[in-house]
């Protein structure tokens, strides 16, 4: 009787070889199942397609979802939910790596064409853009350690594209000036000259910015290890 009723089931949904066995998306439900309870189990498939008349390929579909085992859908839902899941972390992943490596390529690039790197010609900009201001402005302009933009300062007068001069009052300030050499140097520079990230950053409205901001914090929240001291430092070393 179940295995009439097998065959039965066949050429109404027309699912099945000429033998009589399941294919396709039936069978693999179905496998294992002895005689009788997949008999039975078409049985209520066959009455499930009868109320679904007239409901379209909807009620079809749903019908045919009451074959499924046991937990199915839900497992299918929680694979489904990593899937994507790892798909957004890869693809935040490579977004990362494209912000480094383009800032890489961007400072060689600087390198080639007036051999210096790409944050001394950054700060070149700066004081070129504010005359005689001192280390420690420079240094919040970028965002750096004072010890940190102060070797950046160094770099550029022994290079002579900048020139040191004391205040006249304060002796102890010292003012800092591009020098008709620096300004060469910025001319021939790649821009932009604070550099493809810090440009990009500039361009985002601040709405957007303090998204940013917020979850790169989260991000850095999370990491294991981080090297708390590095957010003062040039984002390539020098």
């Amino acid at each position: 009787m179940g295995t009439n009723m097998i065959r039965r089931t066949c050429v109404t949904e027309q699912k099945c070889t000429a033998s009589g066995q399941l294919t396709g998306t039936i069978q693999a439900p179905l496998a294992g199942m002895s005689a009788d309870r997949i008999a039975g189990r078409s049985r209520q498939r066959l009455a499930s397609v009868a109320r679904a008349k007239g409901r379209g390929s909807a009620g079809v579909r749903a019908a045919r979802a009451d074959l499924r085992p046991e937990g199915a859908s839900t497992r299918a839902g929680t694979g489904s939910e990593a899937s994507h899941r790892n798909v957004a972390e890869l693809l935040a992943l490579q977004s990362l790596r494209l912000i480094y490596a383009s800032a890489r390529w961007h400072d060689a690039q600087v390198r080639r064409s007036v051999a210096i790197s790409g944050s001394q010609v950054w700060a070149l900009s700066e004081i070129a853009r504010r005359e005689g201001m001192g280390v420690n402005d420079l240094a919040e302009r970028m965002a750096l350690h004072q010890t940190t933009a102060s070797n950046l300062a160094n770099a550029l007068v022994k290079k002579a594209l900048v020139r040191r001069v004391r205040d006249g009052v304060d002796r102890r300030f010292v003012h800092l000036h591009v020098t008709a050499e620096g300004r060469s140097t910025l001319a021939h520079s790649p821009g932009p000259h604070p550099g493809l990230l810090v440009d990009a950053l500039r361009k985002i409205d601040l709405r957007h910015l303090q998204r940013l901001r917020r979850d790169l914090a989260a991000l850095v929240r999370l990491m294991r290890r981080t090297t708390a001291k590095a957010a003062g430092e040039t984002l390539l070393g020098e």
